[in-house]
This record gives C-alpha cells, structure tokens and sequence, in this order.
C-alpha cells in the first residue's frame, strides 16, 4: 500500500499503519476525514462489503452507494468530530454482493484515533460477523420461548384438566341430579310414560299413571320384555308397533284407540291416545322406545253422549220448527240457523253484525228488542231474555210474530261470552188467542147481564129462605151465590184481558193504608174459604199509592191458586214489608205441590197451564196468573216466584213505595 500517496499528512507512516492494524483482529478498515475517505481494508472488510480493492481511495458512500440511507455515515461523522468511539452489537448490515442486496449482522466498532492534538487523525473500523451467533442466539431464544409457551400452555392445559375435572364431577352430580328430576317428572306426569329399551322391549320406566291404566304393579312389569308383561296384549296390535317403530326410528301415534286393557281378574275395553318415539343413543341408533299413553275413555263417552244429546237437539229444533241464534257482544257478531236466516232475510254468511239482524225488525218493535238485549246482558240481571216482536223482509211481505227467548253465558271468570237462544214463529197462535179472546170477550158481555140477574134473584131467594128459616135452602142459596161470584170472577178476568188487550184497561190511583186493606181481604177470605188455614200476617201501616181496587183484585187470584194447589188443611200465609230495596213486598206462600223450574218462567203467560200429573181435573184457564202480571206491570212493579216442585210456592210482589 503507498500509504504516501493516500494521505497527505506527513506523519502518516508504515508503523502507524501497523501499530493500526494490529488493534483490530477482525475485519478492519481505516477511514480519514469527515467524508470518511477509506485508507485502508484488509481482505475481511472487502468480504463483508462484497468489494474488491478498487474501493480504497474513495469517500466511503462512493464506494458503497448501498449504504445510503443507513446510519452508518453519521455514526463515524459523529465519532471523527467528538474523538470518541463508538461500538454497537447484532447491528444490520446492508451491502450489496454477487449483484444482490443481503443483510448482515456484525459486531463493530468506530474508533478514533487521536494524535498528539487530541484531534482525530483517522477512525479504525472494527467488525465481527455475527450472524451465526445471533441465528443461534435467536434459536434459542426461540427455543426457550417454545419451552416458555409450552410450559404455558402445560400450565393452561393443567388448569383446564382441572377445571374440567370440577366441571365434570359437577357436571357427573348434576346429571345424577337431572336423571333423578327426569324421574321425579315422569314420576309425578298426569300422563303415563314408560321407557323401553333394546329390541325386546325391556320395561326399565313405568310411571304410576302408566301402570293405573294398565292395571299393573312396577314389581310385575319392570324389567320384563313387554309382551312377557303385558300377556293381555296377545292379538292386538301394540307389540307388533313397538317392534315397527325400534326397527324403523319412526314414530307413531294414535288417536282415539280402541284396546282391551287388564282390569281386575278380566279384560276392559280402553280408548286410549297413544305416543311410541323412538329414543336414539349417542352415536344415533335406536336404543329403545318412549311410550306415552292417555286414557280419554270416559272423555269420548261423554263427548259422544254430547254428539247425541245435539243429534236429539237438533232433531227436537227441526221437529219443532224453532230458529235457533248466537250472539257475541265482544264482537256484536250475529249467528243464526237456516230457518233463521230465511225468516229475517238474512245473507248466508257464517255470522254478520247484529244491525243488520236487527233492521228486519219492524221499526215500532226494533227499539223493545235492543233494550230486551241489553237488559239481559246487564249486570245485575239473571241473564233471562223474553221478547215477542214482529219481522219482516221483501220476500216475506205479511211478516211474521216470533217470541224469543234465551239465555246469557259466561266463562269461569264471571265475563261475558255470548247470549244463545231460539226463536218461535207465534203468529197463527197469536191469532188462535186473539180469536179466543174476541170469543171470550163476546160470551162475557153475553154472560154478564144474566148472570147479575141470576146474582139478584139468588140474593132475593136467600133473603126469603132466611126470613122462613129454611136452613137447608139458606145453605143451598149460599153456595149457588158463592158459584155465582166465582162466575163472576172469571167473566171479569175476561172482560180484563180484553180491556189490557184493547188498551182500555185504566188504573185508578189513590193513596190508601195496606193494612186497612189486608184488614178486609182477612174477612172476606175467611168467610169463604173454609178448607186452608189461611194467615195474614198483619205489620205495620204502610201507605201504598196504587189501584185499591186491583191490587185486591191481584191477591184474591193469588190466594185462590193457593187453595186450588195446596193439600186441605194446609197453611197459607199472606205479609207484607219494605224490602231492602225500598220496595213493597207482598208475599202470597203455600205449601203446596211446588212449581217446577222449566215452568217458572211460562207460568205468567196468557192461556199456560202446567202439565203434571200432580195437577189432576183441577179446572182453569191459565189467564189469572197473566191478569196478574198485568196488573202489576201496569203499577211499574214485579211479581215472581220462588218455589221448587214439591215444596210449595211463595209468589212475591215488589211495588214502588
């Protein structure tokens, strides 16, 4: 090397060269100058900045253009202005070799060499190749990080197999916990369930209601193949699709079968429904067979009694030509039969809004039917509804009279459900009782002119045979005028009918004492009736604001019926009160045969009679219950009946105060 033509320092010799180069082992390199001009590198440098020779000479980035961009420069730049070295280890190194950018990684070191100035002369580069080293170093950094992970991850594994471990005991104890509520259940379902399992059928479950309804002990069936514990079973088909359905993993279900089922030392017809699932194991084959069993025999007894019972329901409606309807005040939607809808005119459609049922009611009518309704869905109300009204539609032009009666339903909840009921075409009955009451109306006038003459010459006969003394004739006289006034009661009730019919049946109010009143009636029935023991109840006075004439009229009828329908030599007792209500109460109470409650309804309407046995030849018209009622509607007051067949009746009039 001509160090002399390389530096112009004349200090500059082959000794410090030397001395230079033996302060570095390794690869060296010696630049001068702040643009680090390169005066020296042995072989070990030109290895590792992949140049040859040529390079000393020149400015270090000339040389290794590779280097830009790299800290390299400024480090000896820094180490040639401060005088101090500078070291660094596994530092990157990128340099260019065989045409090809590779990175390195080297110990170096700068170090600035000061003459006797304390100024920098020139810097000895330093370098190791450490990339084995630190390939080394890094795999067993990565070694140990494996090591670490796994260790890690032993420690999590541990911490999981134990975890786990508690979980699967705990889940070990609540699965024992689970079989034995799954148990529990089954045990306590209303329904019976019994397990089988494998392909015989073995009996392992039979919950008690499964056993009820095969009329077994647990001790008898479990653990037996079925057929074997169930020998009543040979000839029906129960076995045959317990195997079906093991064999197949399809389930099957029945409704409503038919079975003969053990009972005692015999055999029971059962209508059962009955489930068979086929219970899969883990690995999805079919283990065994889950059977599910309800007996509804006395359901289906009962539903088909019902069926028969509205079968009869119906033929009776049809037989008896009655249209039938349903309302739904929820939904104001109106149903009704066939017969029905042609009466009104009404669409074919399932249901429709009750207005347009309504607006075949003839208008004079149509408003009495809605209050009716809304009366009987009123609370408080019986949930009683009565009407007779008129219809018509355009295809009907003479129209019709029905009377309409039913009944309002709710749930268990005391909420309204709907209002059922039928309806009956009376308009030629109507017309029969208009007849009749033109006929009766005429043979009263007819009747009444005689028959007070028949009363007068009686009276006259009486007064005679009293004056002779004629005992015998005086007695015959008396009972032939009590005949007279019972005529004469009857022909006024109808000669009333006819007035109530006409429209001409007027009251004559006034105030007067009902004590006073009670007072007479005493005498009066008394001296007639002679085979009750009848009782007034007297109380207090109390001032009653009505027809005199007419409530007595009322009273008389009631206990007449009395007499008529009570055993001689019962009791009869008439009182009055203020009810709670502020009402008065007129009670009229015998203890007689009773009314029964299909007739306690009926027994106010015009021409009704009661139908029993029990009532033998007595005589009547079925008219002075319906005067009665009458009378007392007339008043804005009631009059009803509490009484069961067998045990008497009490007829009660409630009266405005």
């Amino acid at each position: 090397m001509n160090i002399e033509k390389q530096s112009s320092r004349e200090d500059f010799s082959g000794a410090l060269i030397i001395q230079a180069l033996g302060c570095s082992p390794e690869a060296t390199a010696i630049y001068t100058d702040e643009s680090m001009i390169i005066r020296f590198a042995n072989e070990g440098m030109l290895e590792v900045w992949g140049k040859n020779p040529t390079v000393i000479g020149k400015p270090l980035l000339q040389a290794l253009p590779e280097l830009e961009g790299q800290p390299f420069l400024g480090l000896l730049q820094q180490v040639w202005r401060s005088g101090q070295t500078y070291s660094v280890s596994d530092a990157p190194v990128h340099v260019i070799k065989n045409g090809k950018t590779t990175t390195e990684y080297y110990d170096y070191e700068y170090k600035a060499l000061l003459d006797n100035d304390g100024q920098t002369w020139c810097i000895l580069n330093t370098a190791r190749k450490v990339s084995s080293r630190r390939e080394y170093l890094e795999r067993i950094q990565r070694k140990e990080e494996k090591e670490q992970s796994m260790m890690e991850e032993m420690a999590a594994t541990m911490e999981e197999l134990s975890s786990t471990n508690d979980e699967l005991n705990s889940s070990l104890k609540l699965l024992e916990e689970s079989r034995e509520h799954i148990r529990t259940i089954i045990e306590q379902a209303p329904v019976g369930i019994a397990m089988l399992q494998g392909p015989e059928n073995i009996i392992e479950i039979a919950n008690p209601a499964i056993l009820k309804i095969w009329g077994r002990e647990l001790k008898e069936v479990q653990g037996l193949p079925h057929e074997v514990a169930r020998p009543e079973l040979i000839g029906q088909p129960i076995n045959k699709w317990l195997h079906e359905v093991f064999k197949t993993g399809q389930q099957r279900t029945n409704n409503e079968f038919s079975v003969y089922l053990k009972d005692k030392n015999g055999l029971r017809e059962a209508i059962v429904n009955s489930i068979y699932q086929p219970v899969l194991s883990s690995d999805g084959l079919v283990s065994g067979v889950l059977v599910i069993l309800e007996e509804i025999t006395l359901q289906v007894v009962d539903r088909r009694a019902n069926e028969k019972n509205q079968q009869m329901l119906l033929m009776a409606v049809e037989a008896g030509d009655l249209a039938t309807f349903f309302y739904e005040p929820k939904t104001n939607l109106f149903s009704g039969n066939a017969l029905l809808k042609s009466w009104f005119g009404l669409p074919e459609a399932e249901t429709i809004d009750l207005n347009v049922a309504l607006s075949s009611i003839v208008d004079e009518d149509r408003a009495r039917v809605e209050v009716a309704i809304r009366k009987s869905l009123s609370n408080p109300s019986d949930g009683n509804y009565f009407i007779e009204y008129r219809i018509h539609h355009p295809g009907d032009p003479n129209g019709r009279l029905v009377q309409a009666r039913g009944k309002v339903f709710y749930d268990r909840h005391g909420n309204l459900i709907s209002l059922n009921g039928t309806l009956r075409d009376i308009t030629e009955q109507k017309k029969d009782e208009q007849r009749k009451d033109d006929f009766m109306a005429m043979v009263s006038h007819e009747l009444k002119t005689p028959i007070t003459s028949l009363n007068a010459y009686l009276q006259l006969m009486l007064r005679n045979a009293r004056l002779s003394a004629d005992r015998k004739l005086e007695d015959i006289l008396e009972k032939s005028l009590r005949q007279v006034r019972n005529m004469t009661s009857m022909i006024d009730g109808f000669l009333n009918i006819s007035r109530l019919d006409s429209g001409k049946m007027l009251l004559e109010q006034s105030a007067f004492d009902l004590k006073s009143l009670f007072s007479e009636l005493e005498d009066e029935i008394h001296s007639t009736v002679h085979t009750h023991r009848v009782v007034f109840e007297q109380a207090e006075s109390i001032d009653l604001y009505a027809d005199r004439e007419k409530i007595s009229q009322v009273i008389h009828n009631l206990i007449s019926n009395a007499v008529k329908y009570s055993p001689i030599g019962s009791d009869i007792n008439i009182s009055y009160s203020i009810s709670a209500k502020r009402t008065i109460e007129i009670r009229v109470k015998d203890n007689g045969m009773g009314i029964g409650e299909q007739d306690q309804e009926q027994i106010f309407e015009r021409y009704y009679r009661i139908k029993s046995p029990t009532m033998g030849s007595i005589a009547g018209f079925g008219i002075g219950l319906y005067l009665c009622r009458e009378i007392i509607e007339l008043h804005n007051g009631k009059i009803r009946i509490e009484s069961s067949e067998g045990s008497g009746a009490t007829f009660i009039i409630e009266l405005p105060s």
